[in-house]
């Protein structure tokens, strides 16, 4: 009877193991596939240098937008310095046009003559136009005379006893005002035998004062180009 019941205990055994044997073999082959151990590994490197290749073409794609994305930026760069320089030189250009009421320290020029004397602004009005040139030699950046401002199309003629400045009668005295470095305005006016002595002895009493603050307003003239054109960059190429 022992001999029996052990019999039907290792039967019993042998059927539970052969079920675990069986369902770890099914287990493998639904992982695994029917692949060998062999097999799956040569699939797994293919896959693995596949994977690595793809890699490799996204780091290259990824380095061509950085340099296109560097090169951009490069060009943006470029562009943006550019655009300042066109606009400091826009605001240099407004200020040479005279559009534009500006400040800054300088020089007041005061041209008078005695009561009694026989000083005659028109006949003597080149002086003021030298006067006016050795301004512009002096560097300075902006001239008005008695508030009219002087641009490049200013016009100072003789009319009678008295000069027309922008189209404005004037007559003695003359306030001119100048913005720049006031020791080389004085320096340009004052040399031995310059502006300021010949008119002194014509009889014109000359002041130069200097000033920290100069204000000079703009230009309220109209100027019309009816024969020069601008002539773009594309077109003088």
């Amino acid at each position: 009877m022992n001999k029996l019941w052990q019999k039907g205990m290792l039967f019993g055994i042998s059927v539970v193991l052969g079920i675990i044997l069986m369902t770890q073999i099914q287990t493998t082959n639904d992982v695994l596939g029917n692949e060998t151990p062999h097999e799956r590994a040569s699939d797994l490197n293919n896959e693995l240098a596949e994977l690595t290749l793809e890699k490799n073409e996204l780091r290259e794609e990824l380095d061509e937008l950085r340099k296109a994305a560097k090169e951009n930026e490069e060009a943006f760069n470029a562009k943006e310095t550019e655009i300042q320089r066109i606009m400091d030189e826009l605001q240099k250009q407004k200020i040479l046009s005279g559009y534009f009421d500006v400040k800054g320290p300088g020089t007041i020029i005061t041209i008078d003559a005695e009561p009694n004397s026989f000083v005659n602004l028109a006949s003597s009005h080149q002086y003021i136009l030298a006067l006016i040139s050795y301004l512009n030699n002096a560097g300075v950046e902006a001239i008005s005379i008695n508030g009219q401002r002087y641009t490049n199309y200013t016009e100072i003629v003789p009319v009678l006893d008295h000069i027309n400045v922008n189209g404005v009668a004037m007559v003695l005295p003359l306030e001119i005002r100048a913005i720049g470095n006031d020791k080389t305005i004085k320096a340009s006016l004052n040399f031995v035998g310059g502006i300021v002595t010949q008119m002194s002895e014509r009889g014109y009493i000359i002041e130069i004062e200097s000033s920290p603050d100069i204000f000079i307003n703009a230009f309220d003239g109209k100027k019309e180009f009816r024969y020069a054109e601008p002539i773009i960059n594309d077109e003088a190429n």
